[in-house]
């Protein structure tokens, strides 16, 4: 073939391969394994379970969101343009991944990777670490004075101006009150054996996952470790201020 040719063809064949690329990087919320759980004015929130040698595919954040693991599991996140990046990740963990963050996620170990993934729709601002490592690399700034009693546990994980998160430790056989707030509320368990009740709803027991949403202004709910083990809760806290970005 005449090298001219090649040269031409070469040249109009490139923007469709750069466009198939472009074209494969899908929304957090067209991404399968993401499966829409809840959805208001400040968040939505997503069940994800990814099987043993599984993968996410391609995807980009939006908003900003926070990932929180529900198991064990070993993780290659592969990024545009970088290398590969190897990871253990752990139940419990926190970690954010802020708007316009482009990742897939393959599981390699043989464990599935289960996580709850809580997507921010109003816009934050400065970003920071209490008492988690929610932002990789950057600080803690935990005070050492934190609720502590003979019944449970709380410590502030990460906090923006908009939103503030924090986790909850019912030791077992305890309970404790999540009085009314003139906040909105989020509460994900992270295992299986606490029980909430209120004065106008029938007790429910929540399992590892499970989200309860509770707006501005609702009575208060009563949280029971029936359990021998200690049961924990991540609950976000959004203010009253909003972003003027």
């Amino acid at each position: 073939m005449n090298p001219r040719c090649v040269l031409i063809a070469s040249i109009l064949f490139f923007p469709l391969v750069a466009g198939a690329q472009e074209q494969s990087v899908v929304p957090l919320k067209l991404e399968p394994h993401h499966h829409l759980v809840l959805h208001n004015d400040f968040v939505n929130v997503y069940s994800v379970r990814v099987e043993p040698q599984d993968s996410v595919l391609l995807h980009k954040h939006d908003f900003d969101a926070i990932g929180i693991m529900l198991s064990d599991a070993e993780i290659t996140v592969r990024v545009p343009g970088k290398p590969d990046s190897h990871q253990t990740v752990v139940a419990g963990q926190l970690r954010l991944q802020q708007a316009g963050y482009i990742h897939s996620t393959a599981i390699d170990g043989d464990t599935a990777y289960r996580n709850v993934t809580v997507e921010f729709l109003l816009p934050q601002q400065e970003r920071r670490n209490i008492c988690g490592g929610v932002i990789s690399g950057q600080p803690l700034n935990c005070p050492s004075a934190q609720t502590d009693s003979s019944a449970f546990s709380e410590q502030s994980q990460f906090e923006t101006n908009q939103t503030k998160i924090s986790l909850i430790r019912l030791k077992p056989r305890h309970s404790f009150t999540l009085t009314a707030s003139a906040q909105n509320r989020l509460i994900v368990a992270l295992d299986d054996t606490a029980v909430v009740s209120g004065a106008n709803s029938p007790p429910k027991t929540l399992r590892i996952g499970d989200i309860l949403w509770r707006d501005s202004n609702s009575p208060g709910e009563v949280f029971e470790n029936t359990g021998s083990k200690e049961a924990r809760l991540i609950t976000f806290v959004f203010t009253n201020e909003h972003s003027a970005e």
